[in-house]
């Protein structure tokens, strides 16, 4: 039995593995070497939820090996006991193990899910700078309103400086993330989402989408690049001087459907163009032509979507 215990043992681990290298993308591993503050408590909450399962695991596969080597067929040592039912060890055992690791959980999550609100901003001496993030069919365009410049899958900032995304869509639901920055969170059309983040470190960091969008998705990838604040109005400059005019007349013709495999620049870009964006998706008339709020991009979407 103890054989066949191991074996069972050992086929569960290579089929976990099998599916862990076959299944994933080796990139995701680099969640768990965090750049910001987001992706470090993000990290730590991992890690700590995978050491309480432990007590969990551990525990229960050391029981069943001994078990099993106890009341093996050969073994003269183990006593038969027919008529034994209730053992109040093994009862505390089962329930109060599992009940204190749920406990642990339940308040671990109430303070991480205030903590990484992703609407609450960061603490810092400087000043957030925002970044308007709009998901079309394959790609993702940046825009920098203050600065009046837009990128075309790069998203450039500075380091140690919070940023405030702004996030929609121009078609189907999207996800973005930033691997090593922490929190995925969905761009949807109609409608307005905001992400916090921020990197300690410089350096090129993958980003794209993580929700299936169709024929494209595989492409809809983007570099995030975490700069000096020198280098960073170097790359201002550039994106000025090698940019081309958007309005949303072109907007609506650079989001056709199509990938984009190299980086471009817009500029200067039309005032409030996030807001344009969104506003493609509301009913005429239904409410003014300003930014829109949560509340009011969910409205918004339910009514687009009633009027088609």
């Amino acid at each position: 039995m103890l054989r066949n215990s191991l074996r069972l043992f050992a086929g569960a681990m290579v089929i976990g593995l099998t599916l862990l290298v076959s299944g994933c993308d080796f990139s995701y591993m680099s969640v768990m070497d965090p750049v910001g503050p987001i992706g470090e408590e993000e990290r730590n909450i991992t890690l700590l939820t995978v050491i309480l399962m432990a007590f969990v695991f551990f525990p229960i596969l050391g029981m069943t090996i001994a078990i099993a080597w106890r009341y093996r067929s050969t073994s003269t040592k183990s006593a038969y006991t027919p008529d034994w039912d209730h053992s109040w060890l093994v009862e505390i055992f089962a329930w109060g193990g599992p009940l204190v690791i749920l406990i642990i959980l339940a308040v671990m999550t109430w303070i991480s899910t205030h903590n990484l609100d992703p609407y609450k901003a960061l603490e810092s001496e400087k000043a957030p700078l925002r970044i308007d993030a709009v998901a079309t069919d394959w790609k993702w365009l940046f825009v920098y309103p203050d600065q009046h410049v837009a990128s075309v899958n790069e998203f450039a900032f500075p380091v140690d400086r919070p940023l405030e995304i702004h996030l929609t869509s121009n078609s189907v639901m999207n996800a973005f993330m930033v691997q090593r920055m922490g929190s995925q969170i969905f761009a949807m059309s109609g409608m307005e989402t905001k992400l916090h983040l921020m990197s300690h470190e410089t350096g090129n960091f993958d980003g794209g989408n993580y929700q299936y969008t169709g024929d494209g998705f595989a492409k809809m990838r983007f570099m995030a690049r975490a700069m000096t604040e020198q280098n960073y109005q170097e790359w201002l400059s550039q994106a000025r001087s090698q940019g081309q005019p958007m309005d949303l007349a072109k907007f609506q013709s650079f989001a056709q459907p199509s990938m984009a495999e190299d980086v471009a620049y817009f500029a200067p870009v039309q005032d409030n163009l996030f807001g344009k964006i969104i506003n493609q998706f509301r009913e005429p008339g239904a409410l003014p032509d300003q930014q829109m709020t949560p509340a009011h991009g969910a409205a918004a979407h339910q009514t687009s979507t009633a009027h088609e």
